[in-house]
């Protein structure tokens, strides 16, 4: 067989095979990136968790989840329904409120059907929680603290309205007295005046 015939007889199976064969096109969909970044040490709290496929996943397909475990291994932190946005699929985690490493397990279902489920991770330094936890609102005093301290102030008022009222009595009193001690003073030396008697 002449090598013209051979690579005639070639040229065919090679063709059919490359038909044959799978195409990029047709893979299944992978996760190209996410946010928070797996294996990322963030020193803010992140609000939401994104993930970011090579195609548009299936919107609302069945099983679709993305669950966010906490550092105990049990507690879990999304919150709310996934939201498709064309190839990205987030949703909303509650205030992480523990330092350490976090999981985010996800399962959605790809463009061609067939689901995509795996786990990463991140983690969320001791600064970071320490930040984001919401300040403790300053101790007010009582009212009824106030009302006590007012009281002392207005029972001390008619008090000194008082004194001063028995004090004004006491000076005009005496005042009283003074005048008329005077008057008696001034009648016995009138009537010891030489002439006083011989006039009656």
């Amino acid at each position: 067989m002449s090598r013209t015939r051979t690579a005639a007889l070639i040229t065919p199976l090679a063709a059919m095979a490359l038909l044959m064969a799978p195409s990029p096109a047709l893979a299944h969909d992978v996760l190209t990136g996410s946010d928070p970044e797996d294996g990322a040490t963030l020193e803010t709290v992140p609000e939401e968790v994104v993930l970011t496929f090579n195609n548009a996943p299936m919107e609302g397909g069945d099983g679709s989840a993305i669950v966010v475990t906490g550092p105990d291994g049990e507690t879990q932190y999304e919150d709310g329904a996934l939201d498709f946005s064309d190839t990205e699929v987030s949703v909303g985690l509650t205030p992480l409120d523990e330092a350490g490493e976090y999981s985010i397990a996800f399962r959605v279902v790809s463009s061609d059907g067939h689901p995509i489920q795996d786990t990463i991770t991140f983690s969320v330094t001791d600064e970071a929680v320490a930040e984001a936890a919401p300040e403790e609102p300053a101790e007010e005093e009582p009212a009824e603290a106030e009302e006590v301290e007012e009281s002392p102030a207005a029972a001390e008022e008619p008090a000194s309205e008082g004194s001063s009222t028995t004090t004004l009595l006491l000076v005009g009193g005496i005042a009283a007295l003074a005048v008329i001690g005077l008057i008696a003073v001034l009648v016995v030396r009138m009537r010891k005046r030489p002439g006083a008697g011989e006039n009656r």
